[in-house]
């Protein structure tokens, strides 16, 4: 063998090299992309620049990182695929951001997410928000399984953060904006309790230790109030109520340049608790709201001694906010029940559903001045389950209001089913009606009420008739009962449990009122309800 014949032994040297690569599986550098995963995602509480981001076991242990999230809060990590059987922290600390709510730049606490055993693989996107945060301390220092955690969350706060999302303050798809839209509402849930900007973490982990028995009441399971970290204020006990204004307010403030629209904004948390100043005020719907008549009863207690606030005046406004504009509806008044001081039934008259086969139209915001207060509810108002009618509308001939666009539009009244009593053959059909007068103006009508024209002048209803029957040739006069309201007695040709027909016909000062504004034809002229006397509470608009 010739060793010194230097073409032979760059021949033996190249042969031995492929020899040696035939015998492994690749080189070392796609060794090591094999046994790796890389995992991407967003430190957001808005974008968080220079957080350190690592990976840990449920244990704490490291096991990835720490990386450093850029200026857009966003970050990439290197995992090896050993470790992504087990339950795993993604978790950043430091950095900074500039906050929502007050426009200042914070020095940022701790974010996390809790990744369940088994989902990740290389190109997962897991995003670190205030919502997945609440949830991973729910898990890691309250035991929770990671269903009992979302289910915890989702019924204080109406939604259930998606890790894989990455929120987006201006700009990218709507589930990204409206992402960024919760993020911030904890910006806003914390500048409204008064703490500064840095406090909001130790708010994220306050709302997790209330969240820990299931219940959002700013209370331990053992009835001790939850403060909030190092300011020892105690969590307010409407969180939900306060979570729905913070949402509702940041969405309709300057700083918010999400781009979008009421309807976009998702379910919002139905607190039925609000605090004012004075008064701690519990909502009871007397059944879920839904288009149509909807009663509600108000327990309102004087927070200085607990007692019982009676004797109060309280005003109703609704208003339902859309993708294009914001109108209110009609309202019924309040009225203190006799036989229980202190609590109050309202009822509202709900031209429209918010939601409608799991599709948002807006959100409703009750507004309600208690004695002098200010406080919000946020009643999901539903469709009308069943076949029987709630609203009926009838336009005027000749009596016109200021319309939206160029010229007047013709004015509508709307019929409401108040209830239906009695037994087959003598039963009493009660109606609530109002008209329109602008978007926020829905008076109720009664004889005496001041309505005005389309030039803004005032005139009165003098005259005012309203008759039912169940053939549309025997008519049965209805009582005005003041306030709108309005009950016919005595009718017959309804069966108990059975689906009939009422018509209505409506004249207001001489002027009979029709389905298309036009002058009667005997065809549909007048409002048809489909009813069914001795049905349940929703069949009867309740």
């Amino acid at each position: 063998m010739n060793t010194k014949n230097p073409l032979f032994l760059t021949l033996l040297l190249a042969s031995s090299s492929l020899l040696l690569l035939g015998g492994c599986n690749g080189s070392s550098s796609s060794k090591k992309d094999s046994d790796t995963a890389t995992i991407s995602g967003s430190v957001y509480a808005a974008p968080v620049s220079g957080a350190q981001v690592s990976i840990k076991t449920a244990g704490g242990e490291t096991v990835a990182g720490p990386v450093q999230s850029d200026s857009g809060g966003n970050y990439s990590i290197e995992i090896d695929k050993n470790r992504l059987s087990g339950a795993l922290i993604v978790e950043s600390a430091g950095g900074s951001f500039s906050d929502e709510a007050t426009d200042l730049s914070v020095n940022a606490g701790s974010l996390t997410t809790h990744v369940p055993a088994g989902a990740l693989s290389s190109g997962t996107t897991v995003s670190l928000t205030p919502g997945t945060t609440i949830i991973a301390r729910l898990i890691t220092a309250h035991r929770k399984t990671p269903q009992q955690a979302e289910e915890a969350f989702r019924n204080a706060f109406g939604y259930t953060p998606d890790s894989s999302v990455i929120p987006s303050a201006s700009g990218g798809e709507e589930v990204r904006l409206r992402a960024g839209l919760r993020a911030a509402a904890f910006s806003q849930l914390n500048m409204d309790l008064s703490m500064t900007a840095e406090q909001q973490f130790e708010l994220l982990a306050a709302i997790a230790d209330d969240l820990a028995d299931g219940t959002a009441d700013g209370s331990n399971d053992d009835g001790t109030p939850v403060k909030i970290g190092s300011t020892g204020e105690q969590l307010p006990t409407d969180l939900r109520n306060r979570f729905a204004r913070a949402m509702t307010g940041f969405f309709t403030s300057a700083n918010n340049e999400t781009g979008l629209t009421a309807d976009q904004l998702g379910a919002l948390p139905e607190g039925n608790l609000a605090l004012t100043d004075k008064y701690k005020i519990e909502r009871m719907p007397m059944m879920g709201p839904m288009k149509g008549k909807s009663v509600c009863t108000l327990t309102i207690t004087n927070r200085s001694d607990a007692t019982l606030a009676t004797g109060l005046t309280i005003s109703q406004m609704p208003v339902m906010h859309m993708a294009m504009h914001s109108h209110s509806t009609p309202v019924g008044g309040c009225t203190e029940q006799a036989d229980s001081p202190g609590t109050y039934q309202c009822a509202v008259y709900y031209l429209m559903a918010s939601r409608m086969n799991g599709t948002s139209s807006g959100y409703w915001d009750l507004k309600l001045d208690v004695g002098g207060e200010e406080i919000h509810f946020y009643p999901a108002v539903m469709m009308v389950m069943g076949g029987d009618t709630v609203k009926v509308d009838l336009l005027s001939q000749n009596d016109n209001i200021a319309g939206m666009g160029s010229g007047p539009e013709k004015r509508k009244y709307f019929l409401f089913k108040d209830g239906i009593s009695g037994t087959t053959g003598n039963h009493t059909f009660n109606l609530f009606i109002a008209t329109k007068e602008s978007m926020m103006s829905y008076p109720a009508v009664s004889v005496g009420t001041v309505l005005k024209n389309e030039m803004g002048m005032d005139w009165t209803v003098n005259t005012m008739s309203i008759e039912v029957s169940t053939d549309q040739t025997n008519w049965i006069a209805a009582s005005d009962n003041g306030g709108g309201r309005w009950s016919a007695t005595g009718i017959t040709g309804l069966t108990d449990g059975t689906q009939g027909t009422l018509y209505v016909r409506l004249t207001v000062n001489g002027e009979q009122k029709t389905d298309d504004g036009m002058a009667p034809d005997g065809t549909a002229d007048n409002a048809e309800f489909k009813i069914t006397p001795g049905g349940s509470s929703m069949s009867m608009g309740m």
